[in-house]
């Protein structure tokens, strides 16, 4: 039902005429009784369209050459949620080409964020008991003020039943880590101050920890060819600079001004030996230790401290059959 609103908005990227619009909904897959397109019916999409989604369509008046044109929504969650279901609106009716299509498989979370959102709509708290992967199974109770997609996890962030801002965490709606989740009748009151994307602002990632126990630092790398390029086009963080470009070279200079958490480290981690911290000293001083830690791992010196031996990969090999 709902992919005839997302066929409009998609129509509606580029200015058209009523005329228009009801020519190309003739020939439409999703148009399976011939239903006429009048402007009555166009009225009720439209304002359907206002109210679910939160995006307007907008009217450039010209007597009988009148177009109509999407004018989207500054909120990321309209956007993101209007693409999403854009792209499974484009899926659907290309079913033909299912093997050719790949998708990335992610973690089971669409029954727990519905629980988690309907619970926010009414500012009610939730509880479940939460394992993760190094930790034993501990009971949460906590206020969920928002959410967050990142790496293809969703996390609910918030503090816990106190209220207290000292206790933001954030969890991860994954099937495997949280367990028996459920909305109490117990509410709070979402403060009016609060605000999810200054909350994060000087994150990397959903690792959220007051700024007082981790402050945002000014950080500044040295990106080699061809990830610099990338990151031009894919920032780390909302406040990447450029500082230098050493074109001849092959290399850019950014800045960030971030919370230099284990999300942070292991965003660095991806790109191998393209990136180098060049400052603060501290954070540089800690991204060595990792990479001394990975060349000590690949040189065999933390397999003599193991209790058991390590197989031999030949064993290995031979026992699985390979």
């Amino acid at each position: 039902m709902e992919n005839k609103y997302i066929w409009l908005v998609d129509q509606l990227r580029q200015p058209l005429t009523l005329n228009e619009i009801r020519e190309k909904w003739k020939t439409s897959s999703l148009n399976d009784t011939d239903a006429p397109f009048d402007r009555k019916t166009f009225r009720n999409w439209k304002e359907h369209i206002a109210e679910c989604y939160g995006v307007s369509i907008v009217t450039n008046l010209a007597g009988k050459d009148t177009t109509y044109q999407v004018e989207p929504g500054s909120e990321n969650a309209s956007n993101w949620l209007m693409e999403t279901i854009s792209t499974q609106n484009a899926l659907s009716s290309s079913l033909a080409l299912k093997d050719r299509i790949l998708l990335e498989d992610i973690p089971s979370a669409g029954s727990a964020l519905k629980t988690v959102i309907e619970a926010m709509k009414e500012n009610r708290l939730i509880a479940f008991e939460y394992k993760d992967y190094w930790e034993d199974p501990v009971e949460v109770t906590m206020r969920p003020y928002f959410v967050k997609l990142f790496r293809l996890h969703w996390k609910v962030i918030g503090p816990l039943e106190d209220g207290d801002p000292r206790t933001i965490r954030s969890y991860a709606l994954d099937s495997d880590r949280m367990r028996s989740l459920r909305s109490l009748d117990g509410r709070f009151t979402y403060p009016a101050d609060f605000s999810p994307e200054a909350a994060m602002s000087g994150c990397l990632g959903t690792t959220i920890i007051p700024n007082e126990v981790v402050p945002p630092r000014q950080i500044i790398i040295l990106v080699w060819e061809k990830y610099n390029f990338y990151l031009k086009s894919v920032p780390l963080h909302r406040s990447q600079r450029i500082l230098h470009e050493g074109r001849r070279d092959g290399y850019t200079i950014f800045s960030y001004y971030l919370q230099p958490t284990d999300d942070f480290y292991q965003e660095i981690c991806r790109y191998g030996d393209y990136i180098e911290v060049l400052y603060p000293s501290d954070v540089r001083t800690r991204m060595m230790t990792i990479v001394q830690g990975m060349s000590n791992e690949y040189a065999g010196v933390y397999k003599t401290s193991c209790k058991d031996s390590i197989p031999d990969v030949s064993c290995l090999l031979e026992i699985n059959d390979f």
